[in-house]
């Protein structure tokens, strides 16, 4: 299972932000239903922006592949990496 991992500074930021990751999620796959997968993936990319989450274009494009392929999305709440 793909994973995409969003650090605790967003989710302490944004508590919901599991329910909006999917709900943009969502969105942005039907918006873009008709269109390739890479052009979709920019549209995901873009809509999780939108609330704060910066993701690679890659990781959209393997987002998109997923759930287009049926698959299911995991998103995983991590500790932020230490910055001192």
């Amino acid at each position: 299972m793909t994973e995409f991992r969003i650090t605790h500074d967003i989710a302490q930021a944004h508590p919901d932000i599991r329910e909006r990751l999917t709900a943009t999620t969502i969105e942005a796959v039907n918006e873009s239903s008709a269109r390739s997968a890479e052009d979709a993936a920019l549209v995901l990319r873009h809509k999780l922006g939108e609330i704060g989450v910066q993701i690679s274009e890659a990781a959209c494009l393997s987002a998109i592949e997923r759930i287009r392929s049926g698959k299911q999305l995991h998103f995983e709440i991590e500790p932020a990496p230490d910055k001192s």
